[in-house]
């Protein structure tokens, strides 16, 4: 077990604690109780928290002593508002939270612990089944990397819809008046440039979330690279100079700057705690870690239960490789196609054994797509990092023409709508392209 031999070798190990939650049945379904779900998480971890320590060696440490001096040391509130104050998280007991380190963290409304444990507080861990659902290693996510075209870039964007709205027929969702309008969709990514003319009111809310996973209060608004911004505008960017590239041009974002650099575990979560705090049914994760590492397969079903629905990326490794969450059974998991409806050579694909499954679920636009990048600018690029904002835009039209619509529903009406195109082997394209057409209808 990887715990064990992170603590052989160093003393201590972090932890990831999805805390148990309370279910009723209804009709002879089973259903979560939320109000009792969060009394009970807030109980176990104010007892769990005991069980941390903090390490002078510990990642979060050793980040805070390279902090600049005025930013080294947060202040006893903020430490325990960390994830939010949603149960009072200010009242639970100091003494797991150390003014000068960091031992754990709290995410209450996801009901997760983050922290560091020695053997001892790891044994405990285990022995607290009553408190504890799932007990593993926190993943180390990075950015899924779009791959450039510079020579074609070189002529621009061109006017019109883009291909990939087209080939998913998303136009005839504007035509009967859906534009995502109402919709606030969680955009975890490298952050957004708001001032760009595509994305100059789709952002509704931002954050920002420091090497440690601590939110950055009154941060500017801004992308540290350019993924972030290219991912909002396929999702909700506005029509620009005769262009139209957005799928969802009336939703706004709740956008987060998350990856890459720092404790990227703390950032996601962070992240995915806020978006929920936001009100966000509709998460687009354009991130992952290469292989299948089932670790975070919990907290993309905490989303679920908690009215989200998780659209992800499968990776950009090609044939028989996967990301995770991207290849979750939690998620709806996106390859990418190209304009021939072919599958794109570098979309990953893969065979995941429990349950036997392929990922991803299906694919989308995701080779030679223009979007809106810093600086006033278009790009255009190829990979899964493209295709799955144009699904969670189609989600967000969506839950715009069926509020009342579980996010079962919008997976189920997604899922069953797409076509494989001729030629396209199952295991590369699964059930195929969406049609927005057909999704809207079956709604």
């Amino acid at each position: 077990m990887r715990i064990r031999e992170q603590i052989e070798a160093t003393g201590h190990a972090r932890v990831m604690v999805v805390l148990k939650q309370v279910t009723t049945r209804v009709k002879g379904r089973v259903q979560l109780a939320m109000a009792e779900t969060q009394e009970r998480q807030h109980e176990s971890a104010t007892k769990l928290m005991r069980y941390f320590k903090a390490f002078e060696d510990s990642r979060a440490n050793l980040i805070l002593r390279e902090r600049p001096p005025s930013t080294s040391r947060p202040s006893m509130t903020a430490v325990a508002e960390v994830g939010g104050a949603a149960l009072g998280v200010s009242a639970l007991p100091m003494h797991a939270l150390q003014v000068e380190s960091w031992s754990v963290r709290y995410f209450p409304i996801l009901g997760v612990l983050l922290g560091t444990v020695d053997q001892e507080g790891f044994e405990a861990l285990l022995r607290a089944k009553d408190e504890v659902s799932a007990l593993s290693v926190p993943p180390e996510f990075s950015l899924i990397r779009p791959l450039p075209n510079d020579s074609a870039a070189l002529a621009g964007m061109p006017p019109g819809v883009s291909w990939g709205l087209n080939r998913m027929c998303i136009p005839n969702l504007w035509d009967g008046g859906l534009t995502g309008k109402g919709v606030l969709v969680g955009h975890l990514d490298t952050g957004v440039d708001a001032d760009h003319p595509a994305l100059v009111d789709a952002v509704n809310v931002y954050a920002e979330f420091d090497d440690i996973g601590e939110q950055i209060p009154d941060a500017p608004i801004q992308d540290s690279g350019f993924h972030g911004t290219h991912t909002a505008g396929l999702i909700a960017g506005r029509p620009i100079d005769g262009s139209s590239f957005g799928a969802a041009p009336g939703a706004m974002l709740a956008s987060a700057s998350v990856i890459e650099g720092g404790d990227i575990p703390a950032r996601v979560i962070a992240g995915l705690e806020w978006s929920l705090g936001q009100g966000c049914r509709l998460i687009n994760l354009s991130l992952g870690l290469r292989g299948y590492d089932p670790a975070f397969t919990a907290i993309m079903t905490l989303l679920r239960q908690r009215g989200a629905l998780p659209i992800a990326a499968v990776g950009n490794e090609g044939p028989a490789t996967s990301r995770s969450p991207g290849n979750y059974v939690q998620v709806v998991s996106v390859g990418a196609c190209n304009q021939e409806d072919a599958v794109w050579s570098g979309s990953s694909s893969q065979t995941i054994a429990h349950p036997l499954r392929v990922a991803p679920d299906l694919i989308a636009p995701g080779e030679r797509v223009w979007s809106c990048v810093p600086g006033n600018r278009t790009a255009l690029l190829s990979g899964t990092s493209m295709a799955a904002p144009h699904v969670s835009g189609l989600a967000a039209l969506l839950m715009e023409h069926r509020p009342e619509a579980t996010i079962a529903d919008i997976e189920r009406a997604i899922l069953n709508s797409c076509q494989r195109p001729q030629g396209a082997s199952t295991i590369r394209a699964n059930r195929g392209i969406p049609n927005a057409i057909v999704a809207r209808d079956s709604l």
